[in-house]
């Protein structure tokens, strides 16, 4: 009868199993939440050059006779042309 009172009773392992395992999961969401933001704040900076890359120049044209030309503007480009 002791037997089966010692096995239902939580012993210090199980306690230590515990704390290291809610100690994994803290690591582990931690982890998660690192690379969700890297992953995000690097989404973001591609958006941003895409944003530059395909912004319309907004100078007069004579071929189309509007103030929208079809060309993509690129800052980088631009001053590889003027340089």
């Amino acid at each position: 009868m002791n037997a089966r009172n010692e096995v239902k009773r939580p012993s210090y392992q199980s306690l230590g199993a515990r704390l290291v395992l809610a100690a994994a999961q803290l690591r582990f969401a931690a982890l998660v939440d690192f690379l969700a933001a890297r992953w995000l704040e690097r989404c973001a900076t591609k958006a941003e050059a895409a944003q530059r890359l395909f912004k319309t120049d907004r100078k007069p044209t004579r071929e189309f006779g509007m103030g929208v030309s079809l060309v993509a503007s690129s800052p980088s480009c631009d001053e590889q042309l003027a340089g």
